[in-house]
């Protein structure tokens, strides 16, 4: 993207209207009102301490306030309104991310997967103008945080970036059901300085490779199931959708497709039953 094209993007130019000194004032005095009448904001009355909370760490507490925020957005009228501003602000950061991952997806779909390999498929292009992506992703963004299910306290931010992507990707004829669709890893540009950074979420190739691993060793996966799930996504030829199909494992392995398509649901549901067991599932994912 040249540099012209990054300072009048979407992204851009929504930045520099949330960081205009009218427009952190009319948050402060929102927040502040908030924070009187809710005890769960009442370390919140302003915008700087939001800022403050959502730097650090503690991601139950990042649950509590984006929800309390978003139980606001939910609102009519121009509380409603502010209450989303603020929370699509917060949100930015993850902007560049997700639409990196509609742009790889959409590639996908269509056949052109990049040169990486593994469930994250391939790159994407540093000269690709992105935005008309960035502005159908920030337009999910908002509606996405007007329209939260509130029953859904925990992992606040990683449902909003998750359920943002799937629209954008809808938007660009991507099926999110495709694994080089939806299983990816969060790589948000670091030129956007974020306003709180978004836990990261770990490159889902080591992921599934580490879960793969403990699968084998605790028994939980037969070394068959293994091998086809390995060679799927990791050493079989590029498909379509980014990782081997059935008929190329079968190829690779001496069976036919349709053995391999039931031996690869089979370890589907033994990896799904063993996941709920692994520990390196106890991380920010969407729930």
């Amino acid at each position: 993207m040249s540099s012209r094209s990054t300072e009048n993007s979407p992204l851009t130019m929504l930045q520099k209207e949330f960081s205009d000194s009218r427009v952190v004032v009319r948050f402060d005095q929102s927040l502040r009102g908030w924070s009187v009448k809710d005890t769960t904001l009442s370390d919140v009355a302003s915008h700087e301490d939001l800022v403050a909370i959502l730097a650090t760490r503690d991601y139950g507490r990042h649950d509590e306030v984006l929800h309390a925020l978003l139980v606001r957005a939910a609102e009519l009228g121009s509380s409603g309104v502010v209450a989303t501003e603020i929370v699509v602000n917060a949100l930015l950061p993850a902007v560049p991310g997700i639409v990196g991952r509609v742009v790889r997806a959409a590639r996908a779909a269509a056949g052109a997967v990049g040169v990486r390999r593994g469930v994250t498929g391939g790159g994407v292009s540093a000269s690709e103008d992105s935005r008309d992506i960035q502005a159908s992703v920030i337009g999910h963004l908002w509606e996405q945080t007007r329209c939260y299910p509130l029953r859904r306290r925990q992992h606040v931010a990683a449902n909003l970036v998750r359920e943002t992507q799937r629209a954008a990707q809808r938007d660009f004829g991507v099926d999110h059901g495709q694994a080089a669709a939806d299983v990816v890893s969060i790589d948000d540009d670091a030129v956007y300085r974020p306003l709180a950074a978004l836990p990261a979420e770990p490159d889902a190739s080591e992921e599934l490779l580490e879960l793969l691993a403990w699968a084998v060793e605790k028994e939980r996966l037969d070394e068959h199931s293994a091998t086809i799930l390995t060679t799927r996504y990791f050493d079989g030829p590029v498909g379509r959708d980014g990782v081997a199909t059935d008929r190329q494992i079968g190829a690779l392995i001496g069976l036919s497709q349709p053995t391999v398509t039931r031996h690869r649901r089979r370890a589907f549901e033994q990896l799904a039953e063993a996941a709920t067991e692994f520990s390196g599932l106890d991380l920010p994912w969407p729930s």
